[in-house]
């Protein structure tokens, strides 16, 4: 199981490819920042994208990171009541907040669709360029659902371990509360 679902599984290490777009999103972001500064600077002439097209490139920098952080369990937990109670009742509680945030992904979900299609039906465009703001918030939307998908994996995984009673110590227990 925990080569499938587990935080270094197949589904942990294809989440990783998923969060290198807000990497090299981030690097856009600072480089196109760089250059702006740079024209201002030297030339007095800002590169007039760079406010109106980073903020729509942060919102897909953001949503990029979730699936990682939800199958690494980078999130923060206080774990201090499962563990003061067994062994048995920390993997149920695990489950617990793994069914939470599993809702809370769905939810998330749906309101990144519902937005995308609002802005999609509406037309909306960035201020400066008037570029159209659909294909940043689809990506968006995308992502937030895939990190929904990835929650039921991490739920599935949480039940897995909470049945059997086997507790596998994961990268993001070294950081807990």
């Amino acid at each position: 199981m925990d080569s499938l679902l587990g935080p270094r599984g197949r589904m942990g290490r294809s989440m990783d490819w998923v969060a290198v777009i807000g990497a090299v999103a981030v690097i856009v972001i600072a480089a196109s920042i760089t250059g702006d500064v740079v024209m201002r600077w030297i030339f007095n002439a800002p590169i007039l994208a760079v406010d109106d097209l980073n903020r729509y490139n942060i919102a897909i920098v953001i949503a990029s990171f979730f699936p990682l952080c939800l199958v690494g369990k980078h999130l923060v937990t206080i774990r201090f009541l499962g563990r003061a109670l067994g062994v048995r009742s920390h993997l149920w509680l695990e489950v617990f907040g793994a069914a939470i945030t599993l809702f809370a992904m769905v939810l998330y979900s749906w309101q990144f669709i519902l937005f995308a299609l609002r802005v999609t039906e509406n037309g909306l465009a960035s201020g400066v360029l008037e570029v159209p703001q659909w294909p940043w918030w689809w990506v968006v939307a995308a992502v937030v659902f895939i990190a929904a998908i990835v929650q039921v994996g991490v739920l599935v995984h949480a039940v897995y371990q909470a049945v059997t009673g086997e507790a596998v110590e994961t990268e993001g227990d070294s950081h807990e509360i």
